[in-house]
């Protein structure tokens, strides 16, 4: 059995030119993976620090082990939260 590998979505965003498409991959392509992985930890990072502000927003009494919870139970979902850390309030996000 072979798995075919793609480099690059198929598919052109709607909000996106070609020629623009066509730029953006191929100055993702010229980076190196390393390089790659690590602005797409840095985007990840990013976001769960702007989830977690959020959080903090909606609900300003949270201590940062519960914003850490809330944050947690949002991203992977009451099952595998209550399995990591039973005994643990359901915070809301």
């Amino acid at each position: 059995m072979s798995v075919r590998v793609r480099r690059n979505t198929p598919v052109v965003p709607a909000d996106t030119s070609l020629a623009v498409w066509q730029r953006q991959m191929a100055a993702a392509s010229a980076r190196s993976v390393a390089d790659r992985l690590e602005a797409w930890a840095a985007t990840c990072r990013a976001t769960a620090d702007m989830h977690a502000d959020a959080i903090r927003r909606r609900h300003p009494a949270y201590s940062e082990r519960h914003v850490f919870l809330a944050l947690v139970r949002a991203r992977y979902g009451d099952e595998l939260y209550a399995a990591a850390w039973p005994g643990e309030p359901f915070l809301d996000a």
